[in-house]
C-alpha cells in the first residue's frame, strides 16, 4: 500500500495488566500518522489483566491472566470503535491464561495456560459468544532451572500456516509441542511432533516467515533467537541458525517477542533489560544477515506489532508504562514519531 492511499487514522488496541481491577484494561489508541499524534481515546473491558489480545474481523479476543483460573473473553469491536463484551469462557482447573489464538476456520478460540501449562479450547459461535469447548490438555514435566522451569508453562499458541498443526510453545519444557488438531478444536492425543530446544532456553514466540517454509523461535531465557526450516507439511523442524540478542549490563536480559515484517525482509525482536528492538535483514532465500539494535523508547519492550501494510511498528513498553510508535523505512529501520501513556501495557495490536 502506498503512503497516498494508506488512511491518515489507525486505531491500535493495548491489553494491559489492571492491578486487581475488573475494568478498563483494553485501551483503544488513535494515531493520527499525518501528525505523528496519538492518543487514548477509550478504555473497555470487563475482567482483570486482558494481558493478551488478538482480532478475527469484527471480534477482538483477551487472555485474562489470573491465577486462579483460565479465562478467555470475546468482544465485538463497534461501528464507532466501542467495545461490546460478547461473553467469556471460564476453566477453573486452568490458570494464567497468556496468549489467545483464533482458529482461522472461526470456530474455536484456543488459549495458552501459564501456570497450569496448558493448552485451552472455547467454541466460538455464530453471533461471537464464546462456549464451552473440549477439555484442556496438560503438558508433565520441568527444564533445568529451577526458579522458571520447575513444570511445564506454554506460553504461545499458533498454526502452522496451511495446516491443522497448533504448536505449543513452552516454557518450562524447553519444547515446541505440535498436534494436529480437527475442526472442532481437539487436539489429537499424542503430538505430532515434538521439537527441543537447548536446555534452559526458555522458548517464548514463534513467528513465521510470510512466504518461506521458515519460522523463528525467540527464547526467553537464553535470550537468543533459533531459525528453523519446515517441510511442506508443517512438520520436521529443523535450526538452520542461531542469532545473538544484546545483553543488558546487569546480565538480566529476557527476550520477549518476535515478528516477522509484512513483506518477510525483516526480523524483528524484543529485549528486556536492555530495552531493544532489534532488527534483523532477511534476505529472499531465508537467510539472516546483519543486525541493527534501537532503543525502545522505554523499559520492558514486552511485546511489538507491524502495521497491517508494514509502515509502522508499535511497541508496548511494561515497565515504563508508555507504547511508542516507529516508522519503518526502505530498510525496515524504525523511527521514533509517537509516544502514548498506558498504564502496565502488555499487548499492542493494529486494528485489522
Amino acid at each position: 500500500m502506498s503512503a497516498d492511499a494508506a488512511p491518515a487514522l489507525r486505531r491500535l488496541f493495548v491489553g494491559s495488566y489492571t492491578d486487581g481491577a475488573d475494568r478498563g484494561g483494553i485501551r483503544t489508541i488513535a494515531f493520527d500518522e499525518s501528525g505523528d499524534e496519538a492518543h487514548v481515546v477509550r478504555a473497555d473491558g470487563c475482567g482483570a489483566n486482558p494481558t493478551y489480545l488478538a482480532q478475527r474481523g469484527s471480534l477482538l479476543f483477551a487472555a485474562h491472566e489470573l491465577d486462579s483460573c483460565g479465562r478467555m473473553a470475546a468482544y465485538a469491536i463497534e461501528p464507532d470503535g466501542s467495545l461490546t463484551c460478547r461473553g467469556a469462557c471460564t476453566a477453573p482447573y486452568d490458570a494464567g491464561t497468556c496468549f489467545v489464538l483464533p482458529d482461522p476456520n472461526g470456530r474455536n478460540l484456543f488459549g495458552a495456560n501459564y501456570l497450569s501449562g496448558s493448552v485451552a479450547c472455547c467454541a466460538l459461535l455464530d453471533d461471537g459468544r464464546l462456549a464451552a469447548g473440549v477439555p484442556s490438555r496438560r503438558h508433565e514435566g520441568r527444564g533445568l532451572r529451577d526458579d522458571r522451569q520447575e513444570g511445564p508453562h506454554v506460553h504461545s499458541l499458533s498454526f502452522v500456516p496451511g495446516t491443522r498443526l497448533l504448536v505449543a510453545v513452552d516454557l518450562g519444557l524447553d519444547a515446541l509441542v505440535i498436534y494436529q488438531v480437527d475442526a472442532c478444536g481437539m487436539l489429537a492425543p499424542t503430538a505430532a511432533e515434538t521439537v527441543r530446544v537447548p536446555a534452559g532456553s526458555g522458548p517464548r514466540m514463534v513467528a513465521y516467515h510470510p512466504r518461506l517454509p521458515m519460522a523463528a523461535l525467540v527464547n526467553e531465557l537464553a535470550c537468543d533467537v533459533l531459525v528453523f526450516r519446515i517441510d511442506e507439511g508443517g512438520l520436521h523442524w529443523r535450526i538452520v541458525e542461531q542469532l545473538s540478542l544484546p545483553q543488558a549490563p546487569s546480565g538480566d536480559a529476557l527476550a520477549a517477542h518476535i515478528a516477522f515484517s509484512p513483506d518477510g525482509r525483516q526480523l524483528y525482536a524484543s529485549v528486556r533489560g536492555s530495552d531493544q528492538l532489534v532488527v534483523f535483514p532477511v534476505d529472499g532465500q531465508g537467510r539472516v544477515a546483519g543486525r541493527c539494535d534501537v532503543a525502545s523508547g522505554g523499559k520492558g519492550p514486552r511485546h511489538f506489532s507491524p502495521s497491517p501494510d508494514g509502515r509502522f511498528l508499535a511497541v508496548a513498553n511494561l515497565a515504563s508504562d508508555d507504547v511508542r510508535l516507529f516508522e519503518r523505512d526502505a530498510d525496515g529501520m524504525l523511527r521514533a514519531v509517537a509516544c502514548v501513556d498506558v498504564p502496565q501495557p502488555a499487548c499492542v495490536i493494529w486494528n485489522a
